[in-house]
């Protein structure tokens, strides 16, 4: 089955690296897949994934009718969505009259307007779906033992003296019974793309506002952005003037 990388738009100034992408994947921990039959509209389901080699791994449930009637190989395109905000215009020194503690010069006042900063990582690639139990087994029994390790090294420490939870502690009549009602997805990876829009366009001065304006704001998403556009690398560096 040939699978094209489809489209997804990105400037080369917000393009990041296989690394970038891993690193992401492994902060989030899940991805939106989404699929579409001929002529039908796509379906998507949030699931935890995992990225192995040149494949992304997940399950489903067994009732998930976007998976459980699959029948052979299907495009498919997962999407990670990192940390994401709205940036005001408000913030960029450079279009604001002087009047009001900017900056601007000549016919640059006001020429800006709101827009949004993320961190995004698109996979396309040939969709498989599998029922081996021991596979599955295995498969959840990874992805339980990190995310709960994550979960006590960041700071969950009533029970950290038990260690991460394992599959072990549930009844094997229990497990067994929810092995059996999953589906195990496996994404051949034929592209990824990490498009993370940080601000990258505007000179220091706006970089600086913004990132001011977004830990003054204080949510969680707008420090995570904060924090994102200050390390992102620029496409006009600064000129020292």
């Amino acid at each position: 089955m040939n699978i094209n990388r489809g489209y997804v738009y990105v400037p080369a100034s917000q393009r990041v690296g296989e690394a970038d992408c891993r690193a992401l994947l492994e902060d989030i921990g899940a991805g939106l897949w989404v699929t579409a039959a001929a002529g039908e509209v796509p379906s998507a389901t949030l699931l935890p994934t995992l990225w192995r080699g040149d494949r992304l791994i997940a399950h489903a449930s067994g009732h998930n009718e976007q998976f459980a009637t699959l029948d052979g190989p299907l495009p498919c395109r997962v999407v990670v969505q990192g940390a994401e905000a709205y940036v005001s215009p408000r913030w960029y020194p450079s279009i604001q009259s002087p009047d009001e503690g900017g900056a601007a010069r000549g016919r640059a006042e006001g020429r800006a307007v709101g827009t949004w900063d993320y961190q995004q990582v698109q996979f396309a690639g040939r969709l498989t779906v599998h029922r081996d139990r021991e596979r599955l087994r295995r498969e959840v029994a990874e992805l339980a033992r990190l995310h709960d390790e994550e979960r006590l090294a960041e700071g969950c420490p009533a029970d950290a003296h038990r260690g991460p939870w394992t599959p072990k502690e549930a009844p094997s009549d229990f497990l067994e019974a929810m092995l059996s009602g999953i589906v195990g997805l496996e994404l051949e990876i034929t592209d990824v793309v990490g498009r993370f829009k940080l601000s990258q366009n505007r000179v220091e001065v706006d970089r600086d506002g913004v990132a001011a304006g977004l830990e003054e704001r204080g949510r969680p998403r707008d420090l995570a952005v904060a924090e994102a556009v200050r390390s992102a690398v620029p496409l006009y560096e600064s000129t020292g003037e």
